[in-house]
């Protein structure tokens, strides 16, 4: 683990985890301050719904007892976790507020949306015609030819503004992982530390609907929401702290089935995109409860049954909020989510804050499905 930007002065133990190139990243230890605990964030994408996690980040940088060692993301969360390790390494919190800002901001300028009072007007026009648009939108992708495959992503001229991956193999920078999905096999390559260029960004947050696939070390990758929203367990084997927050940026579960064409479509959506860390937290309880009883073991298995779960996100909001809200790029919007994020974290901090380093906020039983039953009953899993 690399040392974070906000503490220069302390230096980075000897010693360190290393996966392949391919599968993950490599974790270097550092030297625990009394009374501060190392964390790992990961943070879920979400299109627009990622400013929610801009608010949450914009918090947690300035708690004194947190110290933030790794982060990971996919998506929308790849370019926040990108933005926050930049500024962490090159002018430790300020830095990386005013980053995060920045990257949100030329979001909305990208989308003809103007932070200020203009942009409300913009949006009382932009709401009326948004039927209208979002039909031809629709109809677009599904019988244009080629579709996806033409399309100019609007965040690599934002990243070539602001990205500086060189910050990111900096003594001083937390270990950054983003998460990208191999076309050809479905499966997640993890880029780590100076491998998150513009293209490996780029490819994380690749919708296929809308851009076409990104070819790296002549491989196409599609985003990696897909496989791995955000990446978990490959942190923790190799080392990451054993505190793991997750910032989410969809509810947990829906209260009623989706009945209409545009729910059904913005539920098949949370789904898809959910599974992944649906499935890595299912892994992590199954495999705390298989060695809950064992001797004490060394090494990514100790990892693994020590890992602490903890979970932010804002369950009552984002279950009323109206379909398509993930793709609206609007500044009244991404400062709403923003603010929104504010408040969750506060009330996050205000409530677990004291946990960390001490015991998980989550209960990993929810997630672990028939395989804890069985074993519970006794039967073969």
């Amino acid at each position: 683990m690399r040392e974070a930007g906000r503490n220069p002065q302390r230096s980075a133990r000897p010693g360190q985890a290393r996966l392949g190139r391919a599968e993950g990243t490599e974790v270097r230890p550092r030297a625990l301050q009394t009374g501060v605990c190392p964390v790992t964030l990961a943070l879920e994408g979400g299109g627009s719904l990622g400013a929610f996690t801009w608010g949450v980040l914009d918090r947690l940088v300035d708690v004194p007892r947190l110290r933030i060692e790794a982060v990971s993301g996919s998506s929308a969360g790849a370019m926040n976790a990108a933005m926050l390790v930049q500024g962490l390494a090159t002018g430790g919190p300020a830095e990386a507020k005013r980053l995060l800002e920045a990257f949100w901001q030329r979001v909305a300028i990208a989308a003809g949306s103007l932070p200020g009072p203009a942009d409300a007007w913009l949006h009382m026009f932009a709401g009326a015609m948004a039927p209208v648009v979002d039909a031809v939108r629709q109809t677009a992708a599904v019988w244009s030819p080629g579709a996806g495959q033409g399309g100019i992503n609007p965040l690599r001229g934002i990243l070539g503004e602001l990205l500086d991956p060189a910050a990111f193999a900096s003594p001083r920078a937390p270990t950054l992982v983003v998460a990208a999905t191999r076309v050809r096999t479905g499966e997640t390559r993890l880029f780590q530390g100076a491998e998150v260029t513009v293209d490996a960004l780029l490819a994380s947050a690749c919708l296929p609907q809308l851009f076409p696939a990104v070819e790296i070390d002549g491989e196409t990758y599609w985003d990696g929401g897909y496989s791995s929203n955000p990446p978990l367990r490959p942190l923790i084997e190799a080392g990451a702290p054993s505190d793991i927050l997750v910032v989410r940026t969809t509810p947990l579960a829906r209260p009623s089935a989706a009945t209409d064409a545009a729910s059904i479509n913005e539920r098949a959506n949370e789904i898809a995109f959910g599974s992944a860390l649906r499935h890595e937290l299912r892994s992590l309880a199954v495999a705390q409860a298989l060695l809950a009883d064992v001797p004490p073991i060394p090494g990514p298995l100790a990892r693994l049954r020590n890992a602490r779960v903890h979970m932010l996100g804002a369950e009552d909001e984002f279950r009323a909020m109206r379909g398509g809200s993930r793709q609206d790029p609007t500044w009244s919007f991404l400062s709403k989510m923003r603010d929104l994020g504010h408040r969750a974290a506060d009330r996050w901090l205000a409530e677990h804050l004291p946990m960390i380093g001490t015991r998980s906020t989550v209960d990993l039983a929810q997630f672990a499905g028939p395989a804890l039953e069985r074993r519970a009953c006794g039967l073969a899993a």
